[in-house]
């Protein structure tokens, strides 16, 4: 498109309950009307600006992601729309056919009460474009045609309906982290979406390593017996603590596009001055699940045994047998079920088991 600058905002809303996320064509449509004059009305816009709305429900993860993908996909289509003279300065209405958007725009399901309807204005005024990013969220309440259409088209009661840049939707969120006490995992999103080169290493107080290279995010997954080693005057409650940090943690990271690494750590520490993409390659997990091997004599029953925590669930699968000693550790959501599947080909469907509290039998995994 011929514009200079492309301003990229957002129709947030606060439901009740959860809602049907797309919106039909003639619904799009009707919507975008109403946003239109809305976006005139708080911006003063010229005619030389273009406008393209998606009739779809983004939870925040979704649109929050590297690179932005919503956004790039709007505007692929608006591209395509608004190719000519006699086709500049156009309205665009994205919305649903038979319940599917097209493809890129199809929001995940989501039970959020915060949800976001993407669009984009582009337009040559860069005063225009300074104060969509200055005064847009303060200034850009939903008028009462546009909340009443919302209404009716949702058919559930909206708390709050607001217009929003994306940048205002990152400084929400980087708040909102914070009043978690998870200013750390925010750095690392935050970093990856408006850096021009996203690189950072974070390190937190339960000993969780995050080293950020564009998209990817690389970690270490360490043992029981690893952490021991490496972190002087720890215990398995402090093992415990790492483990669910690290499992919060990478849930938030993959929630929001980024494609982890998990590597093991077999040497430790890493310089985080001299981060190697290489060394982490080299190490890392490929499969859901990683298994600590021993060739000395154990004390284990020659038996299959789950090491388990009342808050953390399973945290490794290990079996004895002869002067081999495994110790299997699930580091994805699917790694119990794929140790269980490993286990039956090596012991035969049906092997026997026996759980074990690692709180009152931590050396079960050393």
């Amino acid at each position: 498109m011929k514009y200079k600058f492309q301003c990229d905002g957002m129709l947030t809303i606060e439901c009740q309950t959860p809602i049907k996320q797309t919106l039909t064509k003639s619904q799009a449509s009707e919507l975008t009307e109403l946003i239109a004059k809305d976006l005139h009305a708080v911006l003063k816009i010229n005619n030389n600006t273009a406008l393209v709305f998606c009739g779809a429900a983004f939870s925040t993860e979704q649109l929050l992601q590297p690179k932005f993908p919503i956004q790039v996909n709007m505007t692929q289509y608006a591209s395509a729309a608004f190719q000519g003279e006699l086709n500049s300065d156009q309205v665009l209405s994205i919305g649903a056919n038979d319940g599917f958007m097209p493809d890129g725009l199809r929001p995940n399901e989501s039970q959020q009460n915060l949800l976001h309807l993407p669009f984009c204005l582009y337009t040559d005024d860069v005063n225009l474009a300074e104060q969509f990013e200055a005064t847009l969220m303060h200034k850009g309440m939903v008028a009462p045609p546009t909340y009443a259409k919302i209404c009716e088209q949702t058919q559930v009661v909206i708390n709050h309906a607001n217009y929003m840049t994306y940048l205002d939707l990152v400084a929400m969120m980087h708040n909102h982290y914070e009043q978690l006490g998870l200013s750390h995992l925010w750095q690392v999103i935050e970093t990856a979406l408006v850096s021009s080169d996203p690189k950072t290493a974070v390190t937190t107080h339960t000993h969780n390593h995050f080293y950020l290279v564009d998209h990817l995010l690389f970690t270490p997954y360490f043992s029981y017996a690893q952490f021991t080693a490496y972190f002087a005057d720890t215990s398995i409650e402090d093992y415990i603590n790492w483990l669910m940090a690290q499992r919060l943690s990478l849930g938030a990271f993959t929630a929001h596009g980024l494609a982890i690494k998990t590597f093991k750590a077999d040497l430790w520490p890493i310089s985080e001055e001299k981060v190697c993409l290489g060394q982490f390659e080299k190490q890392s997990i490929s499969q859901s699940f990683w298994t600590e091997k021993s060739h000395q004599s154990s004390n284990q029953p020659k038996q299959v045994i789950y090491h388990q925590h009342p808050q953390a669930g399973v945290i490794a699968i290990s079996v004895a047998q002869s002067e081999l000693f495994e110790i299997h550790y699930p580091v994805t959501p699917h790694g119990i079920r794929d140790i269980e599947k490993h286990l039956s080909q090596q012991l035969g469907p049906g092997f026997e088991s026996i759980e074990s509290d690692v709180t009152s039998n931590p050396n079960g995994l050393l």
